[in-house]
């Protein structure tokens, strides 16, 4: 926050080093400056592209915090490529001064959900209006489809249908021909897909499915933060949900959500983790290493009139008890601390799910809610060929409705050479108004919350902006459009240990 009572945009990207041991006290960040023209947004998704080493930023709305005379900038799509030493520099590839231009019938999206493998990158829902493009005026419009961005040739299409708010997506490379996209909290600010309901998308097929799970259920919650990792000697893929508002409810009466829950698959069995609950979380984020540690970064006190945690520095109370709000939580053990280890042992599966698993008859749901869905995750998972929760190798074609004039994607051989990445190997962050981690980006978070919890008569429709595919879709069925209040976008990026970047 200036002097002057205004919340300060940082246009910085930042990076950890995931090279070597630290604490949430001693840990130094490094950064470099974005370009102006890649101005940094709210709810910005990044995709990791392995082979070229780019991370690319799209989506995501203005800030108006400091007033509603702002413009959103002209649609398009940066990149960043992170050199040895936590820094890197940006290029536009699609836009006015990019590669080629951004497609003209589609819009820059904001609040929807995302997640990337080694080819696409991918966004399903969210909303447009004046926040995220120049054209259009403040009257919501939620978006449907899932967008897909092609790696290679820089295609963007919009496969399959419904709209979407809040939630999370992880790509879960294991199963199925190409991998599966898991969705879980589907839903708007008032009403939610309960997390006994797991959204599927067959990446083949291009189709939505759903799955009924068991175990420790969550309550429902918005602004949680989820990773996915993959247990190799059991085969299985868990998924660790973290914190959140808890039934939409603030202030100090609300249930305390620090609490650890873990998807299990292909059991699609809830368990939770437990310990003594110590301090509320939400608006946070949470990413995986390719080690038992998952790292959270930042969040809200949401029981105490969102207080913004780690903001002690501006006279915020309560004190958030981690240093800088850098959180590590061990994945194995499913305990926190305050220290990352460059060289903790690989993830394994806590023993709690060791032992549900040791029941060889308990591996797979007693019921399955199709056919498709039982033959997606009992075909054999591809254990063999995926050493992580990121490296999907099955080429894939994607879909027909293009967003641009070129041709249709074509498939990409799994067989071209991958250079490998060095010690700077990158996990993708994307933070509040995509800048630090802590009390900056708390700030500026609780600058535009505040904004926008004035201002909630903006009436929200659905209409079809963006171009859509007809394809047979059996995720549940879509709920009404109300007002989308999330501001800020959880990441879960799997890619390796060298360097955490924080746009």
């Amino acid at each position: 926050m200036s002097e002057e009572g205004k919340y300060d945009r940082n246009n910085s990207t930042c990076s950890l080093d995931l090279s070597k041991d630290w604490t949430n006290s001693s840990v130094r960040l490094t950064c470099t400056e974005r370009p102006a023209k890649a101005l940094a947004l709210n709810t910005e998704a990044l995709w990791f592209d392995k082979k070229r080493n780019f991370i690319y930023c799209f989506g995501g709305d203005m800030s108006f915090a400091n007033g509603y005379h702002v413009t959103a900038p002209m649609e398009s799509i940066w990149a960043f490529t992170p050199d040895e030493k936590g820094a890197g520099n940006w290029q536009e590839v699609l836009g006015p001064t990019g590669l080629k231009p951004f497609p003209s019938h589609i819009l820059r999206p904001s609040t929807g959900v995302d997640a990337s493998d080694e080819s696409y990158g991918y966004y399903f829902g969210g909303f447009v209006n004046r926040a995220t493009s120049r054209s259009l005026t403040d009257e919501r419009v939620l978006v449907p489809g899932l967008l897909t961005l092609n790696f290679t040739d820089l295609t963007i299409t919009n496969t399959s249908e419904g709209v979407y708010g809040y939630g999370q997506m992880v790509d879960v490379p294991s199963y199925g021909t190409s991998g599966v996209l898991i969705l879980l909290g589907k839903g708007t600010w008032s009403d939610h897909l309960p997390f006994n309901t797991i959204s599927i998308y067959d990446k083949t097929k291009q189709i939505w499915y759903s799955q009924l799970a068991s175990g420790a259920i969550p309550d429902p919650r918005i602004n949680y933060c989820i990773v996915g990792i993959r247990g190799i000697e059991s085969d299985t893929f868990e998924i660790f949900l973290y914190g959140g508002v808890i039934n939409n409810l603030i202030g100090p009466d609300t249930v305390n959500s620090d609490q650890v829950y873990i998807l299990s698959i292909p059991a699609f069995r809830w368990f939770q983790a437990v310990y003594p609950p110590a301090f509320s979380r939400a608006t946070h984020t949470c990413h995986t290493t390719n080690t038992n540690q998952m790292i959270v970064i930042g969040g809200v006190d949401h029981t105490n009139d969102t207080i913004f945690l780690g903001s002690a520095d501006l006279g915020a109370e309560p004190r958030d008890p981690w240093a800088q709000g850098i959180g590590v939580f061990d994945m194995t053990t499913l305990k926190f601390k305050d220290s990352y280890e460059s060289k903790a042992k690989p993830y394994e599966p806590p023993e709690v799910i060791k032992s549900f698993y040791s029941d060889k008859s308990k591996r797979y749901p007693a019921t399955w809610t199709s056919s498709a869905v039982q033959k997606l995750f009992q075909m054999g998972s591809k254990s063999d060929q995926v050493p992580n929760a990121t490296d999907s190798q099955v080429p894939r074609t994607a879909s027909s409705s293009t967003a641009t004039d070129s041709q249709v994607p074509r498939p990409i051989n799994s067989s071209i050479p991958r250079p490998i990445l060095s010690p700077a190997a990158i996990i993708g962050i994307s933070i509040s108004v995509s800048v630090v981690c802590g009390s900056f980006c708390a700030i500026a978070t609780f600058s535009i919350t505040k904004r926008i919890k004035k201002n909630q008569t903006i009436p929200s429709i659905i209409r079809t902006e963006l171009p859509t595919t007809e394809r047979p879709n059996e995720l549940p069925a879509s709920i009404e459009p109300v007002e989308l209040l999330n501001r800020h976008k959880d990441r879960t990026e799997l890619h390796g240990s060298g360097t955490i970047e924080l746009f």
